[in-house]
């Protein structure tokens, strides 16, 4: 089931529906960083490429949840 959340709710772990130039990515985050501005992120597809990235707070994440 995919969900939108907040950008402050993301948690490691977390399945994120990422777009990106290329399309469209689905990454596990590893890393989730609160900062002064918004939220700045990293993780691994299922091809382990690695991903960065950031949000501000109050925007929606999309998430795969079981």
């Amino acid at each position: 089931m995919t969900i939108d959340v907040l950008a402050e709710d993301l948690q490691p772990g977390d399945l994120l529906e990422l777009s990106t130039e290329r399309g469209t990515r689905i990454i596990r985050l590893t890393l989730v960083e609160r900062r002064t501005h918004g939220i700045k992120f990293m993780g691994r597809n299922h091809e382990g490429q690695l991903y960065s990235s950031g949000m501000k707070y109050g925007q929606l994440a999309r998430c795969i949840r079981p």
